[in-house]
C-alpha cells in the first residue's frame, strides 16, 4: 500500500518546480530547513570592522558570507533587540535581499536611483551605504502604511540622500533617473524558510494574479527609462509566471536587453528557457535564480535590463 505524500505548502512547491530544479531532492530538503537570520551591517554609522567587533562580544555564533563584505548570517534570534539595531549599525535583512544592489556593477553616487517598490527600505538603505550617502535616490512605495517603516528605518541608519514618495508605480509621473530597483511585488514563495512568511493556501490563479501587477510596474519603468539606463527587477519566488514571463513580455514589448549578472563567489542558476507551454527567448538565460540548496539563502530571482 503506498503511502500518500504529505499535503504541505513544502511539498507543493517541490512538486510543481521539480522539472527546472537542478537537484530536486536538495532543493526539497532546503525548503524544509529553517533560515538562520542574517544582517548588514551599516557603515555609515562607524566602522564596520569595530561594529563587528562589539557584536561578537555576546553572539559566537556570527558568520561572514563569502560574496559580500558587510552580509552576515547568526543563530542569535533576537538580534533585533540589540543596541547595535537600534542605533542603525545594522539592518536586519535577508541575504536575498542585499542581493540587487550587487547586481550592478557601475553603481556609484553619480547616479539618480529610484527605488520603486521600497518598503520597508531594506535595498534602499543598502543602496544609500554603497553611495556612502551621496548621490540621490527616490524610494517609493504605494501604501502609506508601509511608509511608516520607510521613514524610520531611513532615519535609524542615517540615510540622508533619499526622498520617499507614495505612489502606485504603474501611474508613476514621467521621472529621470540612471538605475531603478523593481523589487516587485509576489507570492514570496522564496521566503518559505521563514515561519508564517507566506500564504498557506496559494493558488494558481495568485501567479497570475502578481504577474499582472508586476507587468504593470515593469512596463512603467521601460516607458520612464532612456537609453544606457538599467532596470534591476527582482522576485522572491521560485514562478516563472511571475520571474522569466514577467521579464519575457518585457524583453517583446519594448526596446530592451539583458544583461549577465555577476556577484563573486555567489552561486547562481541560469533563467529557464520554457514553463508549462510557454517558450521564452534566450537571451532569459542571463536572469539569475538564486536557488536555496545553492547558497543555504532563500529563494530568489533577479534580472539586469539595459534600456537601448
Amino acid at each position: 500500500m503506498n503511502t500518500p505524500k504529505p499535503n504541505t505548502l513544502q511539498s507543493r512547491i517541490a512538486e510543481r518546480y521539480t522539472i527546472i530544479v537542478d537537484n530536486k531532492d536538495e532543493f526539497s530538503r532546503s525548503i524544509n530547513q529553517p533560515l538562520k537570520q542574517s544582517f548588514r551591517i551599516n557603515s555609515l554609522k562607524g566602522d564596520s570592522e569595530k561594529i563587528l567587533e562589539n557584536l561578537r562580544k555576546y553572539d559566537e555564533t556570527i558568520s561572514a558570507t563569502k560574496w559580500y563584505q558587510n552580509g552576515y548570517t547568526t543563530e542569535l534570534e533576537n538580534l533585533g533587540s540589540s543596541i547595535e539595531h537600534f542605533t542603525g549599525q545594522i539592518y536586519i535583512q535577508e541575504l536575498t535581499s542585499m542581493m540587487p544592489a550587487l547586481a550592478v556593477p557601475d553603481i556609484d553616487e553619480s547616479k539618480r536611483i529610484i527605488d520603486s517598490c521600497a518598503a520597508p527600505g531594506s535595498k534602499t538603505t543598502q543602496i544609500a551605504e554603497i553611495l556612502k550617502n551621496k548621490g540621490e535616490i527616490i524610494a517609493n512605495d504605494n501604501k502609506y502604511s508601509r511608509l511608516k517603516a520607510l521613514r524610520g528605518n531611513l532615519d535609524r541608519l542615517g540615510i540622508l540622500n533619499t526622498t520617499v514618495t507614495l505612489r502606485d508605480f504603474r501611474s508613476f509621473p514621467n521621472t529621470e533617473a540612471d538605475i531603478y530597483f523593481v523589487d516587485a511585488p509576489c507570492s514570496s514563495e522564496g521566503t518559505i524558510r521563514k515561519k508564517n512568511s507566506i500564504k498557506r493556501n496559494l493558488k494558481e490563479n495568485d501567479y497570475e494574479r502578481f504577474s499582472k501587477i508586476q507587468k504593470g510596474i515593469l512596463n512603467r519603468t521601460c516607458e520612464m527609462a532612456k537609453a544606457g539606463d538599467q532596470i534591476i527587477y527582482s522576485t522572491c519566488t521560485f514562478a516563472p509566471e511571475e520571474n522569466e514571463s514577467v521579464v519575457n513580455s518585457i524583453l517583446q514589448d519594448h526596446s530592451v536587453k539583458l544583461a549577465n549578472i555577476n556577484i563573486a563567489n555567489l552561486t547562481m542558476g541560469k533563467g529557464v528557457q520554457a514553463w508549462k507551454d510557454e517558450n521564452y527567448d534566450k537571451e532569459i538565460q542571463k536572469c539569475c535564480r538564486i536557488w536555496p540548496h545553492h547558497n543555504d539563502t532563500d529563494g530568489f530571482f533577479i534580472a539586469r535590463i539595459e534600456k537601448c
